[in-house]
């Protein structure tokens, strides 16, 4: 009677919070994603920050012609044309010579249908997206997090900032990001084969991603095998070079579109462009990168060399095994322009789980020195992540009444604060 009582009332309780939460969303959304963010331990609120982050997608601000986004809106205008038997055509050109990704075609097909505006198109990819992201947060949190400290409180805020759900501005790589990372830290975790049908569904949004499941494959099929990995791993170091002619190998084997986008990300016109890009870049932006890996590097290090007998448990000496091959493999990958910088933005986010999962064994409240030592990296590498995103906010979000950013005219938050 007691616990039938108390389930009762948990019910209850339950359906308060959503109907609360329902009249808050309607009078002002971001003010009940902020109460949502506060009460993130429970199911009802991590349900209100998921569809706050579809209302971004859907107010999604696109008037920079020089990212992905702007192409993305202008397909999707193309396809609105299209007749739709076309649609064969479409699921017929995986690894053709006109596509790589299947995904991205086939939801801009689909969206095509309805409307030609990008709101749609940018809400179905943000829900996408948060579906993966706050899975991945909330598996975190509800692992380490649940014992907060500042040190893992911290961790989390970076590991959050690292793929925010604004750089849905390039759909394809980001999105297969958190669905690769979700999948694969269950599989090394866990030990669990069944989630590399998640991960080996991230090579369809984005094609890269096939190099990164055959690492997965490897580490899941080799093991925890450190006498390897180490000396792989810091000859990456050195010998990035060598890396090049595997992948100008694998793509001429692949052929079709797998080649063709081999050869545009390693010609030499679009290296140069890389490069002209990344030398008018400021120079915090060009540093950033380097300052966030070497830090987690070292505080990798220390945590192995003199608290390792901390981190013992299976899965955080499986975690740190595929950390360092996961390394290798990004480092060899380097001298291709974007493939190698974007995957370490991956290894940022493995990094940072194995740093959470340390903290979490932490008494007391004392922000440690390890973490100092990053605070600067890691909020300007943030803070980066949220200036390139401000292009994107639409800044009616912000205003109380729903619906608001999907009937006034666009206005991006960076807009008001810099124009």
């Amino acid at each position: 009677m007691l616990t039938r009582s108390y389930n009762s009332n948990i019910t209850d309780s339950s359906i308060s919070d959503i109907r609360n939460y329902v009249i808050l969303f309607i009078l002002w959304p971001f003010l009940s994603f902020l109460v949502a963010l506060v009460n993130f331990s429970r199911k009802e609120a991590r349900t209100v920050i998921y569809i706050f982050l579809v209302y971004y997608g859907l107010s999604f601000v696109n008037a920079n012609d020089g990212v992905d986004a702007y192409r993305y809106a202008l397909n999707l205008k193309a396809n609105s044309l299209l007749p739709f038997s076309d649609f064969f055509k479409i699921v017929g050109g995986l690894y053709s010579d006109t596509t790589v990704d299947i995904i991205e075609p086939l939801i801009s097909f689909i969206v095509s249908r309805f409307t030609s505006n990008h709101g749609l198109y940018f809400g179905v990819w943000a829900a996408i997206f948060g579906y993966f992201y706050l899975k991945t947060i909330a598996l975190i949190f509800d692992r380490y997090i649940l014992k907060q400290n500042w040190n893992t409180i911290l961790l989390m805020g970076f590991f959050i900032m690292t793929i925010p759900v604004t750089m849905i501005s390039g759909v394809r790589m980001w999105t297969a990001a958190w669905i690769f990372f979700y999948g694969a830290f269950r599989v090394i975790t866990e030990k669990n084969p069944r989630f590399l049908l998640i991960t080996f569904s991230a090579a369809f949004v984005h094609w890269s991603f096939i190099s990164a499941n055959a690492i997965l494959v490897i580490y899941y099929l080799v093991g925890n095998r450190n006498i390897i990995y180490i000396p792989l791993a810091a000859s990456s170091f050195v010998l990035p070079h060598l890396m090049a002619p595997v992948f100008r190998v694998l793509a001429l084997r692949l052929g079709g579109g797998m080649q063709q986008r081999y050869a545009g990300y390693s010609s030499e016109g679009y290296i140069l462009a890389v490069q002209e890009g990344v030398a008018q870049s400021a120079w915090f932006m060009r540093i950033t990168s380097d300052m966030v890996l070497y830090y987690l590097l070292i505080a990798i290090a220390v945590i192995q060399l003199r608290h390792w007998s901390m981190m013992k448990e299976k899965h955080e000496q499986n975690l740190f095994s595929f950390l360092l091959l996961f390394l290798a493999f990004v480092n060899f990958g380097m001298p291709i322009p974007s493939f190698g910088e974007r995957f370490m933005v991956l290894f940022f986010l493995f990094a940072t789980a194995y740093l959470i999962m340390y903290f979490s064994k932490q008494p007391g409240n004392k922000i440690y020195f390890l973490i100092l030592l990053g605070l600067f990296p890691m909020m300007l590498y943030s803070l980066i992540n949220l200036r390139i995103g401000i292009e994107n906010i639409n800044a009616w979000i912000f205003s109380p009444g729903f619906g608001i950013p999907l009937l006034a005219p666009a206005l991006s938050l960076y807009e008001v604060l810099f124009n």
